[in-house]
């Protein structure tokens, strides 16, 4: 009974030096609190995305809009609106593009009982204009959907209007559409509306100078307001 006594004090001893020693060396042999087991787990929330800084999205831009020109100082029973197809591509550096446009325009010119037509020769035919520009665009870059802009472009017309010629080769002759080079500028408004990343629905208005030239008479004005879609 002694001995069983002496052993078990002898015991308590070890086991109270061995842990006095572990707590002075710096050692917690604590155990961590389990987690409540009716509570649902939730996974931390992900961080924020850095924000893209304004007017830093380089890249291509391009797109096409369809318009209706308007002229200016015209009989509107003669000089019917037409429509004009633009397409349009360039370098956008955020607050600016640089880019390259070409178009058609067609105008109806309705001849019919039109003073100094002689009889026989009236009739409707269209006024066709086929242009190329460089172009020189400020936009206003933003966080939200709508992308302002204003536009100027230097253009380079080609004109025709019931005019035709003989074209030959080494095999045949045909008769071709005659155009006839004019200079002129354009200055045009809009407003973007982004509808997904990259696509924005694009809507403004147009106005166009152009010079006599070897087609006109005299100078010639007329806006156009235009939708269309433009990707960059």
């Amino acid at each position: 009974m002694g001995r069983v006594i002496s052993w078990g004090v002898l015991g308590a001893m070890i086991a109270f030096g061995t842990a006095h020693q572990a707590s002075a060396q710096g050692y917690d042999y604590s155990y961590p609190t389990p987690l409540p087991q009716d509570e649902p787990y939730v996974p931390p929330a992900p961080e924020p995305e850095p924000e893209e800084k304004v007017g830093q999205n380089r890249g291509f831009q391009g797109g096409f809009n369809i318009g209706v020109p308007i002229w200016f100082n015209v009989d509107d029973s003669i000089v019917r609106p037409g429509a004009d197809l633009h397409l349009f591509g360039g370098y956008d550096i955020g607050y600016a593009m640089f880019g390259i446009n070409l178009g058609a325009m067609w105008t109806p010119i309705d001849l019919n009982g039109a003073p100094g037509v002689p009889a026989g020769s009236g009739g409707r035919s269209p006024l066709t204009r086929l242009y190329g520009a460089p172009e020189v665009r400020v936009q206003v870059p933003n966080r939200t959907p709508i992308l302002p802009y204003l536009a100027m472009t230097f253009d380079i017309n080609f004109w025709n209007f019931r005019e035709t010629g003989i074209v030959c080769n080494y095999w045949y002759c045909t008769q071709a559409n005659v155009f006839r080079f004019t200079p002129g500028f354009t200055a045009k408004v809009g407003i973007a509306f982004r509808i997904k990343r990259g696509a924005h629905i694009d809507l403004g208005a147009k106005y166009s100078y152009s010079g006599a030239g070897n087609f006109f008479q005299r100078k010639e004005q007329w806006v156009t307001p235009y939708l269309g879609f433009f990707f960059r």
